[in-house]
């Protein structure tokens, strides 16, 4: 093995978990959804509506970055428009970025690999978030000491099966003043931590093209993002400085939030192995009872990349996410058929309360069982009408 902590009868845990074979719900939903393109005669791919929006957050990502650090203006517009580049960049991570990670923008490799370039050119790595999101989340999601999105540290505590820690039951409080430090960290430390850990399934390492390609990230945007507005923009040095922070305050809070409210909610569960490492449901059932949607707008689809559709994202990640709210009444009537459930936490304001109670409950360490989301059932009902 390349990883010297690993014997050579050791397999990385991601390695010995097992899923039972396709379910009934699972080849009758593939069938639902694969009808559903057929009959309509469209691409599961990227269509009109998501270039416009690729074009509309990729030009105020970068338009209010380059203004904001470049331009002539007063610091207080300024600043104004460094809060909106953090927005608008965790807008190009939702919309663009993730959606090509996953190979579902286009079917064209290239096209895919061209887009997912703008999670690295803003200094995150494109390469450890497709195993860290792509592999451990999106297959293990909520298996405790697997998906590494349930595992903050011993800072916060996401999972009922996680160690708890007195200052736990400050939570719900603290939480909300570390969120904005997600972007900051994951640019200058998370990425580097992950790159140094072995394959979850392989154990190996990544390659030192990998290495190149982060290290070329990391400079883009430290010469984008600081350098340049610190070299040729009209601004002090101390008004630059605090709009970079609050560019990464906003986009860090922004990408935290709408994370949590899919899987850190009332209503979903976590879920692990027996003693031989077989998984208790089918990989698509376990996906359901793992994840729940949110919001109940376009306007909240739009911003954040279809997310507030975790539940049609998790079963189809391979799908662009312009499509998630047509496939929505299509997966909760088949779940409601196959007696399933189908968690819906009601809108974004309801779904952060959700995460704020489930937090207070977590830093109490109570018992997951109580924790049931009330519009769950009313939901499923509704969309499967």
């Amino acid at each position: 093995m390349p990883d010297g902590s690993l014997t050579s009868t050791e397999a990385p845990p991601a390695a010995r978990l097992r899923f039972p074979a396709d379910s009934a719900f699972q080849r009758d939903l593939r069938s639902r959804v694969d009808a559903y393109f057929t009959d309509n005669g469209i691409s599961k791919g990227a269509n009109g509506k998501m270039w416009a929006k690729t074009s509309f957050w990729l030009t105020m990502a970068f338009g209010c970055l380059l203004t904001a650090g470049l331009a002539p203006i007063s610091a207080a517009l300024s600043h104004v428009l460094w809060i909106a580049a953090g927005f608008s960049f965790a807008g190009v991570g939702m919309n663009v970025s993730h959606d090509a990670i996953h190979g579902s923008t286009s079917s064209n490799k290239t096209i895919n690999g061209l887009f997912s370039w703008t999670f690295d050119a803003v200094g995150v790595s494109s390469a450890t978030w497709r195993i860290a999101h792509n592999l451990l989340h999106h297959t293990y999601t909520n298996v405790p000491g697997i998906d590494t999105d349930i595992e903050p540290g011993p800072t916060l505590r996401f999972q009922p099966h996680a160690k708890h820690y007195p200052w736990h039951r400050f939570q719900p409080i603290y939480v909300w003043f570390l969120y904005p430090l997600t972007s900051l960290l994951w640019v200058y430390q998370k990425d580097f931590v992950q790159m140094a850990t072995p394959h979850p399934r392989t154990g190996e390492r990544y390659p030192a093209s990998e290495w190149i390609k982060l290290f070329i990230g990391k400079a883009l945007h430290g010469t984008v993002f600081l350098a340049l507005p610190l070299v040729y923009g009209p601004q002090a040095v101390a008004t630059t400085i605090i709009g970079y922070l609050s560019l990464h305050a906003v986009a860090g809070f922004t990408l935290a939030i709408v994370f949590q409210l899919a899987h850190v909610v009332e209503g979903v569960r976590y879920i692990s192995p027996d003693e031989a490492n077989m998984m208790p449901r089918g990989w698509m059932e376990h996906e359901l009872l793992t994840t729940a949607n949110f919001g109940k707008t376009p306007l909240c689809t739009f911003i954040t990349g279809g997310l507030d559709h975790q539940i049609e994202h998790h079963l189809f990640p391979n799908i662009c996410h312009v499509h998630y709210r047509s496939l929505s009444p299509i997966v909760a009537k088949c779940a409601a058929e196959h007696g399933l459930p189908y968690n819906h936490s009601g809108s974004f304001f309801q779904a952060v309360a959700s995460h704020t109670r489930l937090m207070a409950r977590m830093g109490r360490n109570e018992e997951i069982e109580s924790l049931a989301a009330p519009v769950e059932r009313d939901e499923t009902r509704k969309l499967a009408a």
